[in-house]
């Protein structure tokens, strides 16, 4: 006579344990789905660029006399002059950089972007956190991506110029559908910058700094 109790209790087992082999099954093939699509995914460090700067608003006070405003500002003057010969004596803003990477997806299959974390080393001058803009997803083929920082506006800018090496290390996590298992692909590249880039970063930090101070300094006049 057939134990019902026992037959249902097997019975639950066996289903439950081919479950488990099917969800186990089905993970061990999405991580080597995965892992295929990772191994043929390869990120290249293409470009370093100096965007723009922004001057800390209580830089200079506002004024209530419109005709003394309009004349040529102390403060102004004695840090347009300094900022010329190179001399900085605090901080007075940050400066907007961003970094192009291009993501080559040789697989088949659309990557989703689950998380990005990342530091960019700029020679010995300094380390600072970037942080991912607006990529969402890495289709088949080449994929651009920005990852974007800032940095102090302080007596380091007038080294950006003699930047010899940029350096990001870090790691990108993705998944092969929006919900599904994050992997990770790690990265550490460096990239040498060229003496236009040099001179690029130079020039941008040097107008977009002093456009900011005189635009600060009008913005500061009350009408």
């Amino acid at each position: 006579m057939i134990d019902t109790k026992r037959f249902i209790h097997t019975s639950v087992l066996t289903a439950f344990a081919v479950l488990f082999s099917v969800l186990a099954g089905c993970a061990v093939t999405k991580k080597l789905t995965a892992a295929d699509i990772l191994s043929k995914t390869k990120l290249e460090f293409e470009s370093f660029a100096l965007d723009s700067a922004t001057i800390n608003k209580d830089l200079f006070p506002k004024t209530d006399n419109l005709m003394s405003g309009l004349l040529p500002n102390p403060q102004v003057v004695s840090l347009v002059q300094d900022f010329a010969k190179g001399i900085l004596e605090k901080e007075i803003g940050t400066v907007h950089l961003t970094v192009g990477l291009n993501a080559k997806n040789q697989g088949e299959d659309t990557l989703w972007i689950r998380g990005f974390v990342a530091n960019l080393a700029l020679d010995t001058l300094m380390e600072l956190p970037v942080a991912l803009r607006d990529s969402v997803t890495l289709a088949p083929g080449d994929n651009k991506l920005f990852v974007v920082t800032q940095m102090p506006i302080d007596r380091r800018i007038f080294k950006l110029g003699e930047i010899q090496t940029v350096h990001i290390v870090g790691r990108i996590d993705v998944s092969l559908k929006a919900q599904d298992e994050a992997f990770m692909i790690d990265f550490d590249m460096d990239r040498k910058i060229s003496p236009e880039e040099k001179q690029a970063l130079a020039d941008k930090a040097r107008t977009s700094v002093l456009d900011n101070i005189i635009s600060d300094w009008v913005g500061a006049i009350k009408f």
